[in-house]
């Protein structure tokens, strides 16, 4: 049904009556839906020469709330938004980096409202772009073009309405590919819209290619989040301390000792009880 919807639209802009909303629009509006997200993402990238792994806990509530903690790789790295000013913080910098955030530049801009696990990044760039239809194939019944300032790209959209590949290429006739994303593994954020839990992308510049993977896990959409997350004031160091007291309190109460391993279980479990991951 979504399918066809897709193309009454694009024929009802073409006899000039109404102005239709585009594929990345539709999709944009779908993820409105979407109030708050918490997850934990791992991202394994990779070059001929270099091989790293981000790990990140992330926390997002709409309007312009983000908790970012990537405790590797080191030095451990914080973001912050409190719905007015950002903030970044690298272990060890005594400084770090602050700025309202009506003071930031698109592409943080952009960086700051991405629901964590989607393609909005690759979607925003599309907002006011006119599409083009272009040939369905077996995997994907609906792909459209975008002819952007910097990069002619393609969306596609599997049977199920899905976002399941994105693609950069140098011109129009698709004939040089720069980048490709696909996506799967996904999950049923909210009735119709969708989070892929698996990402995997291949971006050429010149003779060097990268490759990296995403895996999202732990993923919760639209439950309560603590406000103290989003409170620039250090809250991951008082997030610390009230998992470290509340370790105590239990060996005191229970007089058993615990080893380091079953104290970093244990850890894991108070954190995800009291951030609604568990």
């Amino acid at each position: 049904m979504k399918i066809f919807t897709y193309g009454l639209l694009m024929t009802v802009a073409g006899a000039g009556t109404l102005r239709a909303e585009t594929v990345a629009e539709q999709l944009l509006a779908g993820y409105e839906r979407i109030q708050s997200v918490s997850c934990e993402v791992r991202r394994d990238m990779e070059t001929s020469k270099i091989k790293e792994t981000w790990l990140s806990r992330v926390y997002f509530q709409r309007p312009d709330r983000l908790h970012v903690d990537n405790p590797a790789p080191l030095p451990r790295r914080i973001v912050v938004a409190d719905g007015t000013n950002f903030f970044s913080y690298v272990e060890g910098d005594r400084k770090g980096f602050s700025l309202p955030i009506a003071q930031l530049d698109a592409k943080r801009v952009n960086s700051l409202r991405k629901i964590p696990g989607t393609a909005m990044d690759h979607l925003l760039l599309l907002r006011g772009i006119a599409e083009t239809n272009l040939l369905a194939t077996a995997e994907f019944p609906v792909r459209r073009g975008y002819a952007g300032p910097k990069a002619f790209m393609v969306l596609s959209l599997d049977a199920s309405n899905r976002l399941g590949r994105v693609e950069y290429f140098t011109a129009a006739d698709q004939s040089q590919k720069t980048i490709q994303y696909d996506y799967s593994a996904f999950q049923e954020a909210v009735p119709g819209v969708w989070i892929p839990c698996l990402h995997k992308g291949v971006v050429t510049l010149g003779s060097v290619e990268s490759r990296e993977t995403t895996r999202v896990k732990n993923l919760a959409v639209n439950q309560i989040i603590p406000p103290k997350l989003f409170d620039a004031g250090m809250p991951t160091d008082q997030l610390n301390a009230y998992v470290a007291q509340e370790i105590s309190d239990l060996m005191a109460s229970t007089g058993a000792p615990l080893t380091v391993a079953e104290r970093q279980a244990l850890a894991e479990e108070i954190l995800n009880d009291v951030v609604g991951l568990g």
